[in-house]
């Protein structure tokens, strides 16, 4: 499950026409009139990179602009009835090419709309929307495939060693998200984990019982998060082990070589290319005899076998 922050578009020359009217009445069980609702647009997500060093490809907004409608709003991811306070009837995907993503994409999000009753009980919050204090806004979404930007794996699949927010060559690896399969909820919240539509991700399945509390499931992710940042702390090391390993078998055939063009290149392999690289350097250097005293041969180690037969064949019984 993935939990994105987002935050609320600005609402203003927002007008509730006859058009969007019929289109939240799909949702109600009466014809509601313009007076009754209050409408607002909201950005949900967008395919720039963030300070997870995530993003969404221009694909899965497309996908998701679908999942999202008729979904509804709550408060801080808390799935009780009584939180439930706005649902999104509409929802696109739309480009900004006068801006763009870290990647150099022309910026790309999904913006979609939403509608709430005007009661007593809603009055505050409208209120705080048009003020401006409401406009972060947190969605809950499911995504099958996490896609590494430097060498393509999908880390849900096969992971990589590729680590988030560090340089390969001249790219800042990140993780694409692809493949939303599903839309749960979006959440008003207090305190998003990342301001301007920043991120909030966690990957994790769905809770199978509704006993589990808001508090175990936090507490379960920071743990995770914990482990997985001792892991890849480990891995990094091995990693650079490696490549260590590997620049020094280069320079054992070949001293010429030009060191930082070289660990340039293989700083872009993932691990599996890395180990057969080492095999084939560890294979030429054997060939070059460079594992076998310097004046030792081919030549010298058959003239030592056929003078061992010699002597061996010198305690034989004759017939």
């Amino acid at each position: 499950m993935a939990e994105k922050s987002a935050k609320l578009s600005n609402s203003n020359n927002f007008e509730v026409n006859d058009e969007i009217m019929a289109k939240i009445n799909v949702y109600t069980r009466k014809e509601l009139t313009s007076d009754e609702v209050y409408a607002f647009p909201i950005i949900l997500c967008d395919n720039d990179v963030d300070r997870d060093y995530e993003r969404f490809s221009v694909k899965s907004l497309e996908a998701l602009a679908e999942l999202f409608i008729g979904k509804t709003g709550i408060f801080d991811h808390d799935p009780k009835g009584k939180n439930q306070t706005a649902r999104i009837f509409d929802a696109e995907v739309k480009t900004d090419k006068s801006k763009k993503t870290a990647d150099g994409d022309d910026y790309t999000y999904l913006l979609a709309k939403a509608y709430m009753l005007k009661n007593q009980k809603t009055q505050n919050l409208i209120s705080e929307i048009e003020a401006g204090i409401k406009k972060e806004v947190s969605i809950s979404c499911k995504i099958d495939s996490e896609i590494c930007s430097i060498c393509g794996a999908d880390k849900r699949i096969k992971p990589c060693a590729h680590i988030k927010g560090r340089a390969y060559g001249n790219k800042i690896c990140h993780t694409v998200l692809e493949r939303p399969s599903d839309a749960y909820e979006w959440s008003f919240v207090a305190i998003p984990a990342q301001p301007n539509a920043g991120v909030s991700k966690g990957f994790s399945k769905e809770p199978s019982s509704s006993d589990l509390t808001r508090k175990t499931i936090l507490k379960s992710k920071e743990t995770l998060i914990k482990e997985l940042k001792q892991k890849d702390d480990i891995i990094s090391m091995l990693y650079d082990d490696l490549r260590r390993d590997i620049v020094s078998m280069k320079f054992l055939f070949d001293p010429f070589t030009v060191r930082e063009d070289f660990e340039k290149t293989i700083s872009e392999l993932d691990c599996e290319k890395l180990l057969d690289l080492k095999k084939t350097l560890f294979e030429k250097a054997q060939n070059r005899s460079l594992f076998t005293p310097q004046l030792w041969t081919k030549k010298d180690n058959l003239y030592s076998q056929s003078k061992q037969k010699e002597k061996n064949n010198q305690f034989k019984l004759g017939k």
